[in-house]
């Protein structure tokens, strides 16, 4: 009986131990990730932060060379596609917005754009 608990008193040390070392003292922290090997939905999250940090910047090189990390082959179709799919679900008007104006800086259009540009914006934009 004294060996049974001494042995439960062992393991649940070490489980307490492992958990406190594992997520308060040496947490894992992931930084510098490599945004190919995301989810799909979390890559259509970082082309919003790509389109709201452009909004910000106004930096075109800078958000050109971001979707590109992303690894897709086109990534103008991406863009085109994660903004008309924001705009069908009916998703924060405020990212919509910034994604239209990243995708309409970079000659992208489709119709159901048309709500979110400004009549100048659709100047020059390639279908």
């Amino acid at each position: 009986m004294r060996v049974v608990l001494w042995l439960s008193l062992g393991v649940i040390l070490g489980i307490a131990s492992g958990l406190l070392l594992g997520w308060v003292v040496w947490p894992i922290e992931f930084t510098e990730a490599d945004p190919t090997v995301l989810e799909e939905s979390y890559q259509q999250d970082y082309t919003v932060m790509i389109a709201t940090a452009y909004s910000l910047d106004e930096d075109l090189n800078g958000a050109r060379q971001r979707l590109s990390k992303l690894g897709k082959q086109d990534p103008n179709a991406w863009l085109l596609s994660v903004t008309v799919n924001h705009i069908l679900n009916q998703s924060d008007e405020t990212e919509i917005r910034y994604l239209v104006q990243l995708a309409s800086d970079l000659g992208l259009y489709s119709p159901a754009m048309d709500p979110y540009l400004t009549d100048s914006a659709t100047n020059g934009a390639v279908e």
